[in-house]
């Protein structure tokens, strides 16, 4: 299973509809500077697939 795309739409830091593309061909990093949303963009991959799903 892959991620390939994220749509987020007023989540935390992403008032506006903001999508994020993954590269599914090996290596993704989510870089920025402090106060940037770095965490929120893990924390609405836990939110949708449930952090006590199996």
């Amino acid at each position: 299973m892959a991620i390939k795309k994220m749509i987020c739409i007023g989540f935390k830091s992403f008032r506006k509809r903001t999508i994020i593309n993954f590269d599914t061909g090996g290596f993704t990093a989510i870089v920025g500077a402090n106060g940037s949303g770095k965490s929120n963009i893990i924390d609405g991959i836990v939110f949708v697939l449930g952090s006590l799903s199996a």
